[in-house]
């Protein structure tokens, strides 16, 4: 019985010591690419970096969680995910990849616009990089997100080289959609932005919370103001095709801490409710 009682013992304190478990969601990753961090067994919110810059937790029924975005200029090197109450590093490996290239025909003034469409280009974009970095902060979302449906038409990551041969890459996945049909929020969140824009159109910006944020571009109509608060599969806009554009489609771009990621891979990711939101719901 001694014998035994000792063993016990020492399971228990193994299995104490042993710490929080760390775990990311993929393993192999691409440039562009989404990365889930998970912390399970933690009591407290952890403390890590990816290759030294500041992870973004928050705590959802999984334990914690935060993301990344691997660099669309990543080397296959890997990157190290460290976490303060772990012992060890977990390592993300980085593949090659070649994204695709296409030749897009518009109109010369979108290929080739005048300064003062370049200084709105700017304003625009400005605009954009400022709403989606409001996705900071607790999560306001308590499901799942939703890819919108439609098939995709153009990938994330593809290099365009326009009519006077100025290449630009795409930063979000163009789904095919017709012409007035309705736009859903993937998720919940607050709108931080509706602007019609040059070159994207008319755009909604969405912020969740956690570090993420989804943009729809290309909208024939916003259907929400900044400032709204929304639930997931509500009505943002309608499709269309403002701004540079070949066809009605809906554009969507997904940012979280670290840069645009490929939707493809982010709607992959088992991405869990905030805590707060799982107990209320019991």
């Amino acid at each position: 019985m001694k014998l035994a009682s000792l063993v016990m013992l020492l399971a228990i304190g193994g299995t104490a010591a042993a710490g929080p478990k760390v775990t990311v969601a993929p393993k192999v990753a691409s440039p562009g690419d989404a990365v889930l961090v998970t912390v399970s067994g933690a009591k407290d919110m952890p403390k890590g970096t990816a290759n030294g810059t500041a992870l973004e937790f928050f705590p959802t029924k999984a334990g914690f969680q935060a993301l990344i975005a691997i660099p669309l200029d990543a080397k296959p090197e890997p990157i190290s995910i460290e976490i303060q109450s772990a012992k060890l590093p977990v390592a993300v490996k980085v593949k090659e990849k070649k994204f695709a290239e296409t030749d897009v025909i518009v109109e010369d003034e979108m290929a080739n616009p005048p300064k003062a469409d370049r200084d709105r280009i700017d304003a625009d974009n400005g605009a954009i990089i400022g709403a989606v970095g409001k996705g900071k902060g607790t999560p306001q979302f308590t499901r799942a997100f939703k890819r919108p449906p439609g098939t995709v038409t153009s990938p994330f990551g593809e290099w365009r080289t326009f009519n006077d041969g100025h290449r630009s890459q795409h930063l979000g996945t163009d789904l095919f959609a017709t012409e007035a049909s309705s736009v859903k929020a993937v998720n919940a969140g607050t709108v931080t932005l509706v602007r019609d824009t040059f070159l994207a159109g008319n755009v909604v910006v969405v912020a969740h919370g956690g570090g993420m944020a989804t943009a729809y571009y290309h909208l024939s109509k916003a259907t929400v103001a900044e400032g709204d608060v929304i639930t997931q599969g509500a009505e943002i806009g309608l499709a269309g095709h403002t701004g540079r554009a070949t066809g009605p489609h809906l554009h969507i771009s997904v940012r979280v801490p670290g840069g645009w990621v490929d939707p493809a891979t982010f709607f992959k990711l088992a991405i869990s409710p905030p805590r707060a939101a799982v107990t209320a719901t019991r």
